[in-house]
């Protein structure tokens, strides 16, 4: 009897109940920034490799011009993604780094260049930037920081972009000075 009693007083509540406040009560959860879900793109092509060519190049006889390039995303960690790029095989090559830091998400280059260099002289390396606040889950930005403007002066107004369409597999890599094109990279998954 009472277990019928509690029963029809649990019925009678929950329908008391059924035509107020239809409130979710499911928690708000933060949304995902445009950072975060750049760099879960980028994560995703973790092993992929791309194939292009540099389509703009300011000065003809820049080391990149006329040659194969191929990237590789080559580490993934939730901290740090390593974007390996290769001139013409392995003579030439650079990496660019993607780090979740505390400040934001970061691009800087570690330049590693010929196999081998003129006495005294060392690749520069280091340089980029955090992305800034322009950027989308496929686009990010990425204005040089304060040491880039130390260690290369004249790279201060230098703004990196980097671009992935997920659908048709392609890369690119665009930088510019000034406001004016400098380097730009297509690239196509293989």
């Amino acid at each position: 009897m009472k277990l019928t009693v509690y029963l029809l007083a649990l019925i009678l509540f929950t329908i008391s109940c059924a035509g107020e406040d239809d409130t979710d009560l499911t928690p708000d959860l933060p949304a995902e920034t445009a950072h975060e879900q750049f760099y879960s793109n980028l994560f995703s092509l973790c092993g992929e490799t791309f194939t292009g060519e540099a389509t703009y190049p300011d000065d003809a006889d820049h080391q990149l011009v006329d040659t194969e390039l191929n990237v590789n995303i080559s580490t993934c960690t939730p901290e740090r993604i390593e974007v390996m790029l290769f001139r013409d095989g392995d003579t030439w090559h650079a990496t660019w780094i993607l780090e979740n830091r505390e400040e934001g998400l970061h691009l800087y280059h570690d330049h590693i260049g010929d196999k081998e260099y003129p006495e005294g002289e060392e690749p520069s390396t280091g340089y980029g930037g955090y992305a800034s606040d322009e950027g989308t889950a496929t686009r990010q930005y990425f204005p040089a920081d304060d040491y880039t403007e130390e260690i290369l002066p004249e790279a201060a107004t230098n703004v990196w972009m980097i671009e992935m369409d997920l659908e048709n597999g392609t890369l690119v890599y665009y930088l510019e000075r000034h406001g004016e094109p400098r380097f730009r990279a297509e690239l196509s998954m293989n």
